[in-house]
């Protein structure tokens, strides 16, 4: 890739759309991302959520390259710049119907809703009784999830 020139972003294959419908603020969710296909000099990554900015990603030896950033909350769609050429990995879920139009996406899960109820526990009983470890739902994530 030349120096300064950024090639052409890549196709977005749809919009998507927050489950909620109330007005929330944007929760950012540390997230990381790994090209496990090696590449000659660099790597990086650009995402819809971020206007198709690359960022720069860390080789960690091998073919390894890597980062954490933060990720709205949401699905979205993202693609690695490896040695000035856009790529999409095979390792991740894609959408697309050919090489120039495929991109990777990936839905990323905000912090657990906290309970506004007075007295109440997240996934609790309600009415200000005390949730048991029976009556609170299963956790598959956290608040910090690195996905």
């Amino acid at each position: 890739m030349l120096a300064g020139v950024q090639p052409k972003s890549p196709v977005v294959h749809g919009t998507y759309e927050a489950a909620e419908e109330e007005e929330e603020e944007e929760v950012m969710v540390k997230t990381e991302f790994v090209w496990a296909d090696g590449a000659e000099h660099d790597v990086k990554l650009s995402g819809a959520w971020n206007g198709w900015m690359p960022v720069q990603m860390y080789h960690e030896g091998g073919g390894m390259w890597s980062v954490v950033t933060p990720v709205p909350a949401g699905t979205h769609e993202f693609k690695f710049v490896v040695d000035g050429e856009w790529k999409h990995s095979t390792r991740h879920p894609t959408v697309g119907d050919d090489e120039e139009t495929m991109n990777n996406v990936r839905v990323i899960r905000g912090p657990p809703k906290k309970s506004t109820a007075p007295g109440s526990v997240r996934g609790g009983t309600g009415g200000g009784e005390v949730a048991t470890p029976s009556s609170l739902p299963e956790q598959t994530g956290g608040c910090c999830v690195i996905s």
